[in-house]
């Protein structure tokens, strides 16, 4: 019964939009998504510009970031106080789980390490590995 009734409101309709109207309206929608992607990249570049940076004597470039918790309850309230000083790969949401200058990583019940973050590094440790 309900094949049927939906076979009905489909004959009821009439026809669907053309091949060329389909394809007109692909092309828009990639189009908008392109748009879309650059001007998330350009946001990104330009936070990312505002944010410390730190440069190591190697040339590596870090980042500080958070420790997250496990995000079970939404709040957050279990992520690290303490802000590390993390590889630019290794930061972000799909950064994973390396180690800080410090030696911190992420145990087993923490997601990561949180996005870039505006604000200055404050682990001693990793701000002491910097200095030397």
């Amino acid at each position: 019964m309900l094949i049927i009734d939906r076979m009905v409101a489909m004959v009821r309709s009439g026809p669907g939009p053309s091949p060329e109207e389909r394809a007109a309206a692909t092309a828009r929608y990639q189009a908008e998504e392109h748009a879309r992607q650059v001007r998330q990249a350009e946001e990104r570049e330009a936070y990312l510009g505002a944010a410390p940076r730190y440069v190591l004597p190697d040339g590596s470039a870090w980042r500080s970031a958070q420790m997250l918790g496990r995000l079970s309850n939404g709040g957050e309230r279990d992520r690290g106080r303490l802000y590390h000083i993390v590889s630019e790969d290794g930061c972000g949401p799909m950064g994973g789980a390396g180690s800080a200058l410090c030696g911190a990583t992420p145990g087993r019940r923490s997601v990561g390490w949180g996005d870039v973050e505006g604000t200055p590094a404050t682990c001693p440790r990793c701000l002491k590995r910097v200095a030397s």
